[in-house]
């Protein structure tokens, strides 16, 4: 009898316990294993840890493989970052060059201009002088022009002598 109560006991627990899911809706769907729903492939175990280790040694080698790929990745990243900073450094100095360019081209131009007004100046003033000369060789010419006979300076002399006298 004893027995017997422990007995009641363990099935009226039972009885709460399955009254229990009931009372809070339906009660959760035991979880099965995708084993006992498959088929049976006629596969052996030993066949199939044969497969696994190949799957193993597959997977192994596929994750070398893309370990390989990353760390190659990893080294085109970097080598393409330095390479994106010399072409960087290389667009600054072609930006400097034609900045410098530019400003010798500006200058060159005011240096041409200058020159062209120092050409002008120059032959400004060889005309002038070439006027000055031509204004001396129609002096000279007119001069040349007036020039007194020597029976005119010599009655120039005598005309002095003679005012020298009579003053005297």
């Amino acid at each position: 009898m004893k027995n017997w109560k422990s007995l009641k006991t363990i099935l009226r627990l039972a009885a709460m316990m399955l009254l229990g899911h009931a009372a809070f809706g339906q009660s959760p769907q035991p979880q099965t294993t995708s084993a006992q729903s498959s088929p049976r492939s006629g596969t052996d175990v030993s066949r199939q840890k044969a497969e696994g280790s190949r799957q193993s040694t597959d997977l192994i080698g596929a994750c070398a493989a893309a370990v390989e790929d990353l760390r190659a990745t990893r080294e085109l990243a970097a080598s393409l970052e330095t390479e994106n900073a010399a072409l960087k450094k290389q667009l600054d100095t072609a930006t400097q060059s034609i900045d410098l360019l530019t400003e010798l081209d500006v200058t060159r131009k005011s240096e041409t201009d200058a020159l062209r007004e120092a050409v002008a100046a120059k032959n400004e003033s060889i005309a002038a002088k070439d006027s000055v000369i031509a204004s001396q060789d129609k002096l000279i010419t007119s001069l040349k022009s007036k020039k007194s006979s020597p029976w005119k300076r010599f009655g120039d002399v005598l005309i002095g002598v003679g005012i020298a006298a009579v003053l005297r």
